[in-house]
């Protein structure tokens, strides 16, 4: 028999609806079905398929079905009814536990839920046909080592979820970082919006994307060699020059691409070594790739620019007096350098800190051409929906969440029409017209760079905003939950819990759900702005003595500047202006971390920009 892997052990099925079991054989084979005193049977189509439905089961379990064709037998173990739930989106969304486990370790170390359970599908695209199977993956449950590998947001949604209904949780997680809402659209849906398809049509030649792939990786991998080279030479490498950490390479050493060697000695005592438990050496985030060394043993590396770096020491390897730290560092496109506001510390078990910032001897060892950017095509029009939702079709879930856009920030002005035939596709796809679907606002970030006065993001707010117009939907706001120096924020578990929030109005009918404070009308003065507010609960001014931040106002010349504001009451918000403003926004950018004007409920007032007399 051939049976998609999501039918497996473990798995978690949509409770109160009729689920199927499905997969083909031989031609016309009689193929049988137990789960307890439950028998069914069928017979194989002409092509071998077969497919059996089980009754609507209550929450629970666990059950053991049984499924025979005559020749083989199938047992799919430990199966749990529950709810079933798709993650969809990009890296925010697919980011593991693992990744900000130095943060959320100690609270979840001992966390055990056997009936939180997530099947990671595997990254597969397919520009020529929807598939019908899954061939790898495996369900694995909320407990030991599998937890870290659950993406954090929803592993952290399903948490509250499961404690607030009681049922089991199925985590169907699809998420590929980097990917377009155009990667998860269908074929007929790219062609009709007309953006895409030349680019779908190149695709369908799989022998190029096949070469393409093959050369890419060729060049890749003789670039690193060469780069790479150098440190593994006898030869000592001699530091000639002085850089300072954290922060990003400046004048000459900006345009730098190739290899670098920083070195730098810290001075431990006895005292230092004979404490008990762990020793962790962290690097905040280097652009960009690293492989890191204590007294000349290899601690940890990192292949690209955004997995934190956390890398443990054993005790062995450090001794009294002095040790020398060393980073072979590659930079594949220029503007290299230390992301600042990260740590950068040894931190040791006896509870000493040394901080790393400051002075390093540095040596630039191998200057290498620019790396070109290598073709992702999981990022290609139609591939994922294709390889990796198609096969998930015949699998019931009680509803999607989604957290995706900022691969789509640049062409804003369309996202809302493009995310809107998306959740149409998805929505067809599982012949559930009313799907319920909760997604997230794109979270706060500044590339590292403040003040922020970038405001690609915030018009994609906006269109995720608008993308509200759709029925059965909810958004969620995290544009305060962000980090300006963090594409990938750890705040993950304020996410899921807003999520959940979401959940409990849309899906389980049980409460309201207000996404946050969102201006309804406007009173222009000639030195004032009245503004209400429609909120859930009185507004509050986070932080800032009482002062609302996150206020600005443009003038005729063009120039945005802050403005001063002040709560009237519990929905109202005065702002100062001037006779010659133009224009009033809040949180209008890409990082709008100042922006601090919220409900009651904890929830931040909703972004938004608006010109005099609308």
């Amino acid at each position: 028999m051939r049976i998609s892997s999501l039918l497996s052990d473990g798995m978690v099925l949509q409770r109160e609806q009729y689920n199927a079991i499905w997969g083909w054989t031989q031609p016309a084979a009689s193929v049988h079905l137990e789960m307890g005193e439950y028998h069914t049977q069928t017979k194989a189509s002409e092509d071998g398929y077969f497919e059996l439905v089980l009754p609507r089961m209550q929450a629970g379990g666990p059950w053991d079905i049984r499924l025979s064709d005559g020749q083989e037998e199938r047992v799919f173990s430990d199966v749990l009814f529950g709810d079933v739930f798709l993650l969809g989106g990009q890296s925010n969304m697919e980011l593991p536990l693992s990744w900000i486990w130095d943060g959320v370790g100690d609270e979840l170390s001992g966390v055990s839920e056997d009936e939180i359970r997530m099947f990671d599908v595997p990254k597969e695209y397919d520009f020529v046909r929807e598939r019908d199977i899954l061939t790898a993956g495996k369900w694995v449950k909320a407990t030991g080592c599998d937890l870290q590998a659950f993406s954090a947001v929803g592993f952290f949604a399903a948490r509250e979820i499961r404690k607030s209904e009681q049922v089991p949780i199925g985590l169907l997680q699809t998420a590929v970082g980097g990917t377009p809402v155009k990667a998860w659209c269908s074929e007929e849906t790219v062609r009709r919006l007309g953006y895409d398809g030349a680019e779908l049509d190149v695709c369908k030649d799989k022998k190029m994307v096949e070469e393409t792939i093959s050369g890419e990786l060729q060049r890749e991998q003789s670039w690193w060699a060469e780069a790479l080279a150098p440190f593994s030479a006898s030869e000592e490498i001699v530091c000639d020059r002085k850089i300072n950490l954290p922060g990003f390479f400046a004048g000459k050493l900006q345009q730098y691409t190739g290899s670098i060697c920083l070195k730098k000695e810290v001075h431990l005592t006895a005292e230092d070594l004979n404490a008990a438990g762990r020793n962790k050496l962290y690097l905040g985030a280097v652009i960009d790739a690293d492989f890191v060394y204590v007294n000349g043993v290899k601690v940890g590396e990192t292949a690209f620019r955004y997995p934190p770096r956390v890398y443990e020491v054993p005790k062995e390897l450090l001794r009294a007096g002095k040790n020398e730290i060393a980073i072979h560092m590659l930079v594949l496109r220029q503007n290299g350098g230390f992301m600042p506001g990260k740590a950068y510390k040894l931190s040791l078990a006896s509870g000493r800190e040394i901080s790393l910032e400051g002075e390093w001897d540095c040596a630039l060892v191998r200057q290498m051409p620019i790396l070109p950017e290598t073709t992702f095509f999981q990022y290609k029009a139609t591939g994922l929906y294709n390889g990796m939702l198609s096969p998930l079709k015949k699998q019931k879930i009680r509803g999607c969440f989604f957290y995706q856009g900022e691969s789509n920030a640049e062409v804003a002005y369309r996202y809302e029409q493009e995310f809107s035939a998306m959740i149409a596709d998805w929505r067809a796809l599982w012949e559930e017209p009313t799907l319920p679907f909760i997604y997230v606002q794109l979270a706060g970030f500044a590339d590292g760079k403040l003040p922020c006065r970038q405001t690609d993001w915030a018009h994609l707010r906006q269109a995720q905003l608008q993308a509200e117009r759709n029925k059965n939907v909810r958004m969620v706001q995290a544009y305060d939950l962000g980090e300006y120096n963090d594409l990938h924020p750890f705040y993950k578990e304020e996410v899921g819990r807003r999520i959940a929030l979401a959940a409990r109005n849309l899906i389980y009918q049980k409460s309201d759900f207000a996404k946050g404070p969102v201006a309804k009308q406007f009173q222009w003065q000639e030195e004032y702005v009245t503004i209400l507010f429609e909120t859930d609960k009185p507004l509050t001014v986070r932080n800032g003595d009482g002062e609302i931040a996150g206020f600005e106002i443009r003038e005729a010349s063009g120039e945005w500047k802050a403005a001063p504001a002040h709560l009237l009451s519990d929905d109202r918000v005065r702002i100062e202006i001037t006779d010659r403003t133009q224009e009033i926004a809040y949180a209008w950018n890409n990082c709008p971390m100042e922006a601090n004007l919220y409900a009651g409920s904890g929830m931040p007032a909703v972004p938004f920009q608006r010109k005099k007399g609308e």
